[in-house]
């Protein structure tokens, strides 16, 4: 094992027992882990403390502390987890540096042997050869995140015009190629709201993803002292409500972009739904929770416990379902 150090989301290492100074009221069901390089990540994404001329410290991801444990430590904790506590998924966030695949597979090659928990990866573009290799030593799902919503804002966020190392045409290739190793469903892009997009951009990327069998994950923007974009504010709650509506329309409706309708701003101000459609969809669908890989709820990765909760990690109370169902109420029919 040439693995030394990884680092792990406070939450799951309070679930693993390596911290226990907070007592977390929504604990992941997913472990989420990092890999582990000294210092800031190749990139340069203007939302992210990881990014290489980022001020911010190299233990966050968003709003999440992430603190360095030893390998070693970690998969003892994880083999010991007691059945109660297990988690139903693990998902590796991959940093972008010269040695990151190499490490990714001494990571993946460990876990597996000691747990059967399907494994999710969260990297940067990868070429397909080595997509082939993931899957082969157990990786269920792969993950590329997009996270801007159009080329341009893509190119000022993360690509060249932020002194990054993507574009938009790689990253949608290496999304394409996924889907030529992992089967449908099975490859996943997030896309951050609050990065200057309007809704129909938004809404007209999530169609072409969700047509191509492309999972879509919707996080809203958070703002990270330290990083180019922090003086940026998140979006409003009720513009991420109408993304969310949006999506869970378009992938599980099969709405297309024809049913909603747009004003000249290119905002949502109907869908081609009823009241009772509405109220069903918040009462018993995931529509709110957060999206992703199945049995990922991220809690609290851009949404203070205080609120606004932009993606419930668990179940919403009726409270909650009524005051989500009263703002969108007057965008439907």
């Amino acid at each position: 094992m040439t693995i030394d150090k990884i680092r792990v989301s406070i939450g799951s290492a309070s679930v693993l027992g390596l911290y226990d100074s907070i007592r977390f009221k929504d604990p992941p069901t997913t472990c989420y882990i990092m890999t582990y390089k000294q210092g800031h990540c190749v990139a340069n994404c203007g939302f992210c403390p990881q990014a290489r001329e980022s001020e911010g410290s190299t233990e966050n991801l968003s709003r999440v502390n992430w603190p360095e444990y030893s390998f070693k430590e970690f998969l003892t904790r994880l083999s010991y987890l007691v059945p109660n506590k297990r988690f139903k998924r693990l998902c590796i966030q991959t940093l972008n540096y010269s040695e990151n695949f190499h490490d990714l597979i001494d990571i993946i090659t460990e876990i597996k042997r000691i747990t059967d928990v399907p494994i999710s990866v969260a990297t940067p573009p990868i070429s397909k050869e080595n997509m082939r290799e993931l899957k082969l030593i157990g990786v269920d799902r792969i993950g590329i995140a997009l996270d801007a919503s159009t080329p341009e804002i893509f190119n000022n966020v993360k690509g060249k015009n932020a002194n990054g190392p993507y574009s938009w045409e790689n990253h949608f290739t290496a999304i394409e190629e996924a889907l030529d190793v992992f089967i449908d469903g099975q490859v996943t892009t997030h896309l951050i709201i609050g990065l200057g997009e309007t809704s129909k951009e938004i809404l007209e990327l999530i169609q072409k993803l969700n047509d191509q069998k492309i999972r879509v994950g919707l996080f809203a923007f958070t703002p990270i002292k330290g990083t180019k974009l922090e003086n940026l504010e998140s979006p409003e709650l009720l513009h991420f409500r109408k993304i969310q509506l949006g999506r869970y329309l378009i992938i599980k409706h099969d709405k297309q972009l024809k049913d909603f309708t747009f004003n000249s701003k290119e905002n949502v101000i109907k869908y081609n739904i009823n009241k009772k459609e509405l109220w069903d969809i918040i009462d018993t669908s995931d529509v709110l929770l957060t999206s992703g890989c199945p049995g990922c709820n991220r809690p609290y990765y851009t949404s203070r416990p205080s609120g606004p909760i932009y993606n419930y990690p668990r179940e919403l109370n009726e409270i909650e379902k009524q005051k989500s169902y009263n703002s969108l109420l007057k965008f439907v029919n």
